[in-house]
């Protein structure tokens, strides 16, 4: 969903849950229902190379990525939507027995929720992994099938007006195990041809058996 949905549907659920959560609890559910995102400002960042931190390009490039997570070739993770990270905050809230965390993983809850529908709509509901776990499965399994996992990125990324205007994008690594690229048609090297002598004449043989 988008950053204005979540502002408008978290304080709407924040404002009905605070006859239980109270108003620091609220504020705590609102807060996180609504900085979880923030996990999608880092992808960006991190995967345009530290070249570009705007707002601005980090939207144009989720639009971009969003078009491009339809069928069993995208796996996205976002690092704060995982249960990982829930059972973090999760930890937390009954160590240290604070009834803000507690409120704040409730609003994690809600948020993931959200953009779950928002996924199962778009007839995508399985396009980001929820855990750390499976996403680096799903990635290996990708790239035994020879899909490079991380090029609707790369395509997103190229196509930000930001981005552009800095330069060209960092080189891709390419993924463990996929296959090499071919080098082009003019670059293949000659085969040798080998010769002998066959009655005082020279005879071509064949490298291949």
């Amino acid at each position: 969903m988008t950053l204005p949905e979540h502002i408008v549907l978290g304080g709407g659920a924040a404002l009905a849950v605070s006859p239980v959560l109270g108003a620091s609890g609220s504020l705590a559910f609102w807060a996180a229902s609504v900085l979880i995102d923030v996990d999608h400002h880092l992808d960006y960042v991190y995967r345009n190379g530290f070249r570009d931190f705007g707002a601005r390009g980090m939207f144009a490039y989720h639009d971009h990525l969003y078009a491009r997570i339809r069928g069993g070739a995208f796996v996205g993770l976002s690092l704060f939507h995982t249960i990982e990270c829930f059972l973090l905050v999760a930890a937390g809230a009954f160590w240290w027995h604070s009834g803000l965390l507690l409120a704040a993983l409730w609003g994690m809850v809600f948020h993931l929720s959200l953009d779950l529908v928002r996924l199962a709509g778009k007839r995508a509901p399985f396009s980001r992994a929820l855990s750390v776990v499976e996403y680096w499965i799903r990635r290996r399994r990708l790239i035994r099938q020879g899909i490079d996992p991380d090029e609707p990125y790369a395509q997103a990324l190229a196509a930000v007006p930001a981005l552009a205007r800095k330069g060209r994008a960092p080189a891709r690594p390419r993924a463990a195990h996929a296959p090499p690229p071919l080098p082009p048609p003019g670059d293949l090297a000659p085969v040798p041809v080998l010769s002998a002598e066959v009655g005082g004449r020279p005879r071509p043989i064949s490298p291949i058996a």
